[in-house]
């Protein structure tokens, strides 16, 4: 009987391995559902089967659980994950318990049972790694960015392979520790000094480029040798890759821009370089040039996805609704499920005016995606403008974790100084200048924190004297001067400073901000010239046409704060309209 039993046994054995052979051809096949049904009938066996070993009943609960992470049932695969990460550390108990009996009767002597159970050991070691990492995956599938990193740092730094690292120090910097994160970067190149998201990452990390020349040193010392056989060198296409990253973060806009176009000479319809060259000028606000570059970048590839939120916003710059609402439809056909999609969807219904339903679309997108940085800053900004300061420093504040960029901290800082929270927005401020201390945004950033308390306005006419006199033209430089003069109601100081500015620097939102003035200082027949000007260097001027019109109201003795009957019937007119217009989606 006990003969016939492990017969049966074994027969038993065999047909579960014949089974998880059929379930490893339908997972190759990407087959989910059969394979999950067929593995039931595996497990089922697997649990009455006493005699099974552990190193089985791993392969059975791994193969089981890929088919769980086929179907999107990620928490049902961890659960099956966690039965094979038991049942390796059952494994080596019993292995290390079997070694060592067998070291010490073999003391002396190099048995072949001992070295077999020790490599065994190691095996199964690796398994149980690449076990937590498939778990710290299905985590991650689950928007728990805490707990996925929490199992990848369980695994020992030996079995540590270079997806592993790359997603943990990914992990490290979506929970804002960006010294381990650019650690593990570094640990990344190590092992794969090509690996060109490590370099991306440490010089969006605010690494100098020095350092980072430094590094490639490093790994890339014989590349003279590999030119003579090879007819270029790794090490220089890998230089000029980081340069044009680094300058791109490090705000060197004219630099970074000569660097990417003499690289794409050389790489012509190279997607990844013109959507660098798109980003680069869209950092800089020449969102029509950005325009131009993401066009060219969608003729080459039109099912990139990468980068269209850019390109989102800088069609939302320049107030071209019609081709953000074609890019929106083509965005969700391609895939709803990224988050550049719903940016896309939210500032195309920003564009529209209706905030609220922007505000759904975004949050929509951080629901599917919680580390996309464009998705909280354009929260944030929404935020503000529905009043919400609050919650606009919390979306900044994780923007700002995520991309410590210029944008992610105006935004935190404004969202701060709405809130009254003027020394965190000062501090801020200070960051940013300290990260990128050659940045004329980030000197204006902190020149305009300043200029808000009236104590210090002095220290913001100095930092915007000296971004005038590195950069004679910049606007905002000079309006921000106009400001605090206003401000203080030195209003003729204000008038000569920006006239005299205009003689070389025309302008219609200075003409503008020169008609307020007079306004302000009931200059009206100079107020309406400038008016006149700004409109026919820009008739789409909102500012202009608004103050023209209430200036108009002013010298007809109406009050233009007023709001007539007209208007209120017009805007229930707009309103009705609203309705009628078929959503994107």
């Amino acid at each position: 009987e006990e003969e016939e039993e492990e017969r049966e046994e074994k027969r038993r054995e065999e047909s579960m391995d014949h089974l998880h052979g059929y379930m490893n051809e339908l997972l190759h096949q990407g087959v989910y559902e059969s394979a999950e049904i067929m593995g039931n009938f595996l497990l089922s066996w697997m649990s009455t089967t006493n005699g099974l070993s552990p190193a089985a009943r791993v392969q059975y609960l791994l193969t089981y659980a890929e088919s769980l992470v086929g179907k999107g049932e990620y928490v049902r695969a961890v659960s099956y994950y966690r039965q094979a990460l038991q049942n390796c550390e059952l494994y080596g108990r019993k292995s290390s318990t079997t070694f060592s009996l067998s070291h010490l009767k073999e003391r002396g002597t190099t048995g072949a049972n001992g070295s077999g159970d020790h490599g065994a050991l190691a095996d199964m070691a690796e398994t149980e790694a690449k076990i937590k990492f498939e778990v710290a995956k299905c985590h991650i599938a689950l928007d728990s960015p805490r707990a996925a990193l929490a199992e990848l740092e369980t695994v020992t730094s030996r079995f540590r392979t270079l997806p592993m690292l790359l997603t943990l120090a990914k992990l490290y910097r979506v929970n804002g520790y960006e010294r381990a994160s650019s650690s593990t970067y570094r640990e990344c190149l190590r092992l794969c000094p090509y690996a060109m998201e490590a370099w991306i990452a440490l010089a969006d990390l605010g690494l100098d480029l020095e350092d980072l020349k430094s590094i490639l040193a490093q790994h890339f010392p014989n590349d003279s040798m590999e030119a003579a056989k090879e007819g270029w060198q790794l090490s220089s296409f890998v230089s000029q890759f980081i340069c044009c990253h680094k300058l791109k973060y490090a705000d060197d806009t004219s630099t970074a821009l000569r660097t990417l176009k003499d690289f794409i000479s050389a790489f012509p319809n190279n997607v990844h370089l013109i959507l660098e060259l798109a980003h680069t000028h869209s950092r800089a606000g020449n969102y029509r040039d950005a325009v131009s570059c993401f066009q060219h970048a969608r003729n080459v590839d039109n099912a990139c996805i990468k980068k269209m939120d850019h390109y989102a916003v800088a069609l939302n710059a320049t107030n071209n609704v019609v081709e953000l609402n074609r890019l929106t439809h083509d965005l969700l056909r391609i895939d709803n499920r990224k988050p550049e999609t719903w940016v896309s969807a939210a500032l195309y219904w920003e564009g529209k005016g209706d905030r609220l339903r922007a505000l759904s679309y975004a949050e929509k997108g951080l629901r599917l995606d919680d580390s996309h940085a464009m998705l909280h800053m354009l929260k944030g900004s929404l935020c503000l403008k529905l009043n919400r300061p609050d919650s606009a420093v919390s979306a900044f504040r994780k923007a700002h974790t995520l991309e410590q960029n210029i944008a992610a901290s105006e935004g935190l800082t404004e969202a701060y100084m709405a809130d009254g929270k003027h020394r965190e927005a000062l501090v801020t401020a200070r960051e940013a200048v300290r990260l990128m201390p050659a940045s004329t945004q980030a000197l204006m950033l902190l020149g305009n924190v300043y200029a808000k308390q009236s104590e210090s306005r002095d220290r913001a006419m100095k930092i915007f004297e000296n971004v005038l006199r590195s950069n004679p033209g910049c606007k905002e430089a000079i309006t921000s001067i106009i400001d605090i003069h206003v401000a203080n109601r030195n209003l003729v100081t204000a008038e000569h400073i920006l006239s005299k500015h205009l003689e070389s620097n025309v302008n219609d939102d200075l003409h503008t901000r020169l008609a307020e003035i007079f306004v302000e200082g009931q200059k009206y027949g100079q107020a309406i010239e400038h008016y006149h000007i700004a409109l026919s260097l820009n008739e789409n001027n909102e500012e202009a046409q608004a103050g023209l019109e209430r200036l108009e109201k002013l010298m007809k003795g109406i009050d233009p704060d007023m709001v007539s009957d007209d208007e209120i019937d017009d805007g229930q007119v707009d309103g009705s309209n609203v309705e009628e217009e078929s959503e994107f989606v």
